[in-house]
């Protein structure tokens, strides 16, 4: 191995301290930590080999005395906190990448907060590119078990719209002589070059009865009515409304009731959801470039020394990244 790969004992003493440094930092994390530079895992095998062979140098100058079984120590413990730093981050990198991608929205006007994302400029490089591969595994994992079928059931299939084409537009198979696959090739759905016209008029044969029923309902049938006294008047609400003969019975259904009240509680059941949940009163540490979603469905900008009251899920994640801190009252 070339010497312009090793590191001298004050870079192995100053990698050592970074690797004990970020391990510190990474235990009971649920995200990925910052580490001190980019190149850091290589560094940490730079150091284990410098170490390695710094003790195969004095075995062969002194043979097994106290410094080498010091230094065998020293690597033996490089080793154990590399190992235990690398299983942690990789649990958080794949905690973090199927907690964003099984996120799904509770119902249809509800937008599903995004986690905090991860800096790369902060990461090496390498866990950017096992980042990566796990989320397309989970991408690949929700096709195969119908992940959007089970979480969007009917409202999912109603939201698909199969694709059309052009008038004209050919499969592959028809430009060779043999199939391609095993498999026919689907249908093609092509577009109408010239779609038929909607006929304003052709509304539901019942629809237009009861639409006549009910302005004859409405429109009183005898003109002396209009020349009765006010005393002879009485209110609508203490005579029962009662279908006559030749009037249609469910126009009579259709009428208001004088008991019926409209409430307004419909509206308030997403307000009352939305004050249950409770608020967690934090400190943001790091300031973020790009605004975050909120459950309610807009942008939040955090800025290093704002505090803000969030929802405990969005409070908690930012906690454990270490972007904020929690500021109770």
């Amino acid at each position: 191995m070339s010497s312009d790969n090793l590191l001298t004992p004050q870079q192995a003493r100053e990698i050592q301290e970074q690797l004990f440094a970020t391990y510190r930092q990474q235990t009971n994390r649920h995200v990925p930590v910052h580490l001190p530079r980019k190149d850091f895992w290589e560094m940490i095998k730079r150091l284990l080999t410098t170490l390695d062979l710094q003790i195969h140098d004095m075995i062969r100058k002194h043979g097994a005395d106290l410094r080498v079984q010091n230094e065998q120590k020293r690597q033996a413990n490089v080793r154990h906190i590399a190992s235990e730093l690398a299983r942690r981050r990789m649990v958080a990198m794949m905690q973090h990448a199927s907690s964003q991608s099984l996120r799904m929205a509770t119902s249809v006007s509800d937008v599903a907060t995004p986690l905090p994302p991860i800096d790369w400029q902060k990461a090496d490089a390498a866990e950017r590119a096992l980042y990566n591969a796990i989320e397309k595994e989970m991408d690949k994992f929700k096709m195969t078990i119908g992940w959007r079928e089970m979480q969007d059931g009917l409202r999912g299939e109603m939201e698909f719209v199969e694709a059309t084409h052009k008038p004209g537009t050919m499969q592959l198979d028809d430009f060779t002589d043999e199939a391609l696959t095993d498999r026919a090739p689907p249908a093609l759905v092509f577009e109408d070059e010239k779609p038929e016209p909607m006929d304003a008029f052709d509304v539901d044969e019942e629809d237009r009865i009861a639409a006549l029923e009910w302005d004859a309902y409405e429109t009183p049938q005898d003109p002396s009515e209009h020349q009765q006294p006010e005393e002879s008047a009485q209110p609508i609400s203490e005579t029962p409304l009662q279908p006559t003969e030749g009037r249609h019975g469910a126009a009579m259904e259709l009428a208001p009731s004088a008991n019926a009240t409209i409430t307004d509680d419909w509206m308030n059941e997403d307000e009352s959801v939305t004050e249950a949940e409770s608020k967690i009163r934090i400190r943001i540490l790091q300031s973020f470039e790009d605004p975050i979603a909120t459950t309610d469905g807009s942008e939040l900008l955090l800025k290093a020394g704002d505090v803000h009251n969030l929802d405990e899920t969005m409070a908690t994640w930012l906690i454990e990244s270490g972007t904020a801190e929690a500021a109770p009252l």
